[in-house]
């Protein structure tokens, strides 16, 4: 035997002699393909040739920085919704993506070689590109043909924005028990168009979307899979009416963040004062940090504390060049990290030292990634660079049980026997939800009785007739089963109440046909046109429901400098009912109450008027979007109310496409009556009839006599209509 080896002598020796000669050959190999991988990421992704026939749309781009004319005007205030319920995770840039969103608004070189690198460098990926208009989007299709982009990993929203800093003013997506949702903040620059873009895509993509109430601009902001975030003191300047802490909790309640606040640059270095500027996570614990000078000052005190600060927490740091020339300021920290790819800037001429650095280094940081390089010249001096252009859409990571999450029915509400209503939902799921199944409790979900429907389609709703099952403790389950026959549920938060005297619908307009009511104006009935928009977003094409609305302007913008004008309907009789509410669905437009107003007041004589609600900040709804309104105050009881929408006073500059409202309805609890059960105001023979139909139920009896409360059968009043309410009807009948 020879050390375990079976074979021939002349054989092992021969294996030897050729194992040396593999061993080196794998070395000449390994070289080799590290150097042509070198090569191909060295490699233009677009020929010099190509770039130079590029015609950009937007030659004269909006900088990243306030204009000198935009910091004569104000910004928008903050507005604010509730904050996620559910569990929150915000997920880091490094983390799997389905893209990045950008919008064709200047740098048309840079953002080529984006969507070329994104659509072939990565066989899943894709780029969202927004445009102004379908011809924009036809000379952007020209152009990325020429470049060599995939056009089938790309998609194209039309939709108007002021400017390419998507970054900035774009959605920050969230996950909220596993489903994508948006957290909106307001713009800290006076560009409504890109301010409005985030409400905008959450319907059009179905994802929540959640508005944190603060000022922003989303390149000052940086995030881990740990949940630490970073932001630069701008924050506090942008937002004074709040402590570093409400700041902080604001972004636990609503992103579940840790957020920590580094001093900004000073803006004499770097105008935008976005911490991009000088970091960039690039995994879990690893992290860029731009290097500076010490005879920066400020800049080089800042990064070096904050390398101190990571270091100590774990992290580990890596260090490209940072310095400003000629009040422009250089980095590369501001880079785009999409899945196994990465795109740097590099700057060139005198800077080719530098490129070559950062290069390496994040060659170093990031082995096994492609590094790609795009010349970011041109876009560096307007204070940003290819991390301010992009947003990154996540990718929702689904394991083989649907996700699901009730959203109405969701806790607290009271719903109406015999009304008609919306079960709402969403689930979605790694293969595809086939059907939806849906249960009620009236226990609080200790057990599920009544099935309210099953082998429904996905599509997010479900009308529903409240049935007559009274109890304060009402929940809904929705099961979602998929193609597999994996099953997942949600069951509403809280309980809700399901009562005989809720509230109903007493005057309902859906404005299909014309109700006939007083305008001025503008004011008007029929079809909006999609018109106007010069700030925040255009009229609709059409109503909620159907093609009609009343609006301001159908056609387009209100005018500058006009006083109030009313849309003011018919009274309408709110007797015998309390608890009166207006419900509409809205799409308006108006700036800011500095300047324009829009209000909805109501009157119960037509001469004294009562304000319910006004423009307290900027509105640019890109969707229609419900209000409920409290006018009890004006209307309980009374025999004539009146409801008024109101547009102006505005001022002399910026218009908004102005009020479109559709789907007007007077929700009321109607006042009893025992006996009364036609509601002639009087206990007679005449009630005889419908008591009998009330004792076959709530449904049958509201089809007949829809405006009268199926509780006044109650005349014994143990909260229901039985056989035992015959006794004490008859005795009303007899006076």
């Amino acid at each position: 035997m020879h050390g375990g080896w079976d074979g021939p002598p002349d054989v092992r020796k021969l294996t030897l002699r050729e194992s040396r000669r593999m061993s080196r050959l794998m070395l000449i190999l390994l070289s080799l393909s590290l150097t042509l991988a070198a090569a191909a990421q060295s490699r233009p992704l677009v020929s010099d040739e190509i770039l130079a026939q590029i015609k950009d749309e937007h030659p004269n781009p909006l900088p990243a920085y306030l204009t000198p004319e935009e910091r004569l005007l104000p910004l928008s205030q903050p507005t604010r919704s509730g904050p996620p319920t559910g569990v929150v995770d915000t997920p880091a840039e490094y983390e799997p993506c389905d893209g990045l969103i950008i919008s064709w608004q200047g740098y048309a070189t840079i953002q080529t070689q984006l969507v070329v690198g994104v659509t072939t460098g990565d066989p899943a990926a894709r780029v969202w590109i927004v445009v102004d208009s379908s011809s924009e989007q036809a000379s952007v299709t020209s152009t990325l043909t020429a470049a060599g982009a995939d056009l089938s990993r790309v998609v194209f929203i039309t939709r108007a924005t002021n400017s390419v800093w998507m970054r900035d003013y774009g959605p920050r997506f969230i996950f909220e028990d596993g489903m994508r949702a948006i957290v909106d903040h307001t713009y800290n620059r006076p560009r409504p168009l890109d301010d409005a873009f985030p409400q905008y895509l959450g319907p059009l993509w179905g994802e929540t979307v959640y508005n944190i109430p603060l000022t922003h601009g989303g390149g000052n902001f940086h995030l881990f899979r740990n949940n630490d975030a970073f932001m630069t003191s701008l924050i506090q300047t942008e937002n004074p009416g709040l402590t570093a802490q409400q700041i902080k909790d604001y972004f636990l309640q609503y992103q579940g963040l840790n957020v920590t606040i580094y001093p900004g640059f000073p803006t004499s270095f770097d105008s935008t004062q976005h911490i991009d500027m000088w970091m960039m996570p690039l995994g879990d614990y690893k992290v860029i940090i731009g290097q500076y000078a010490p005879s920066t000052g400020t800049p080089y005190t800042i990064t070096e504390n904050a390398v101190a600060d990571l270091t100590s927490r774990g992290y580990t740091v890596y260090r490209t060049p940072g310095w400003n020339s000629g009040g422009t300021h250089y980095t590369y920290t501001n880079a785009v990290i999409l899945n196994q790819q990465v795109f740097i800037s590099k700057f060139g001429g005198s800077y080719t030292t530098q490129d070559a650095q950062a290069l390496a280094v994040y060659q170093t940081a990031l082995p096994g990634y492609t590094i790609r390089q795009i010349d970011n010249a041109s876009i560096i001096t307007a204070a940003g660079a290819m991390h301010c252009i992009v947003m990154h859409v996540p990718t929702v990571s689904l394991g083989p049980t649907p996700v699901v999450r009730v959203t109405e029915p969701n806790g607290g509400g009271v719903w109406t026997i015999g009304t008609p209503c919306e079960v709402r939902w969403s689930a979605t799921d790694d293969v595809g939800v086939q059907s939806i199944d849906v249960y009620l409790s009236t226990d609080g979900g200790a057990t599920w009785p009544m099935t309210v429907a099953t082998g429904e389609a996905n599509d997010g709703v479900l009308a529903w007739t409240v049935p007559a099952l009274p109890t304060t403790h009402a929940r809904i389950k929705v099961v979602a089963t998929d193609t597999d026959g994996n099953a997942g549920a949600d069951v509403s938060d809280a309980d809700f109440t399901i009562t005989a005297n809720g509230p109903r619908v007493i005057h309902a307009f859906p404005l299909d046909t014309n109700p006939g009511w007083t305008t001025q104006g503008q004011w008007a009935w029929g079809r909006p046109t999609g018109g106007g928009g010069q700030y925040g977003s255009p009229d609709p094409t059409g109503g909620h429901t159907g093609l009609n609305v009343y609006g301001y302007n159908l056609n387009g913008d209100y005018a500058a400098s006009i006083p109030e004008y009313h849309l003011t309907s018919l009274p309408l009789d709110c007797r015998n009912h309390t608890q009166v509410k207006l419900r509409f669905w809205r799409w308006l437009g108006v700036e800011s109450p500095t300047y324009d107003h829009a209000y909805v007041r109501v009157s119960n004589n037509g001469t004294a008027w009562t304000t319910v609600w006004q423009n307290t900040a900027q509105v640019a709804d890109s969707a229609w979007t419900p209000m409920e309104l409290d006018i009890s105050s004006v209307a309980n009881n009374q025999a004539t109310v009146y409801l008024r929408w109101t547009m102006g006073t505005t001022d002399s500059s910026w218009q908004f496409c102005g009020w479109n409202i559709d789907d007007i309805e007077i929700v009321a609890v109607p006042t009893l009556t025992p006996g009364d059960l036609d509601c002639s105001g009087a206990v007679d023979f005449d009630d005889i009839d419908p008591f009998v139909l009330a004792l076959t139920g709530p449904e049958a009896y509201a089809a007949q006599y829809p405006n009268c409360p199926w509780l006044n059968g109650d005349c014994d009043g143990n909260g229901t209509v039985d056989f035992d309410d015959i006794d004490p009807f008859v005795a009303l009948l007899g006076g």
